[in-house]
């Protein structure tokens, strides 16, 4: 009985005491406040995202819903993979689009243990 309830406020201590994940130089709130990209915050902050994106490998998907908002896009793939997408530019909802921009996206791939695997930018 006691090991038990060591080990579960073992868990519990260990759950409680992580830190959010952050990426240095990136500006949370104009990120998740430029939902569809329609405020071009998103386009001047990719970079920062791409710099660093191996830290976001192996985090999980509550940890980048903190850190980026919920996705524009949830995909659930074969094989019990998620993908996140996120909408840097300016999409069709948008009042600034425009039929020849390039529409751009940050895609997260995450493993079926829902862990992030792969960070894609798409142009």
């Amino acid at each position: 009985m006691n090991k038990i309830l060591a080990s579960l406020l073992y868990i519990a201590l260990l759950t409680t005491c992580t830190t959010p994940l952050e990426l240095k130089g990136f500006d949370k709130q104009a990120w998740i406040q430029d939902t569809n990209g329609c405020l071009g915050n998103r386009q001047s902050i990719i970079e920062v995202v791409l710099s660093q994106k191996e830290t976001l490998l192996s985090k999980d998907q509550d940890d980048i819903i903190e850190l980026l908002g919920k996705p524009n896009m949830h995909e659930l793939y074969r094989r019990s993979q998620t993908i996140f997408t996120y909408s840097v530019s300016p999409q069709e909802s948008c009042k600034q689009f425009n039929v020849d921009m390039k529409i751009t996206y940050l895609t997260l791939r995450f493993n079926s243990l829902g862990t992030v695997n792969e960070v894609v930018y798409y142009k």
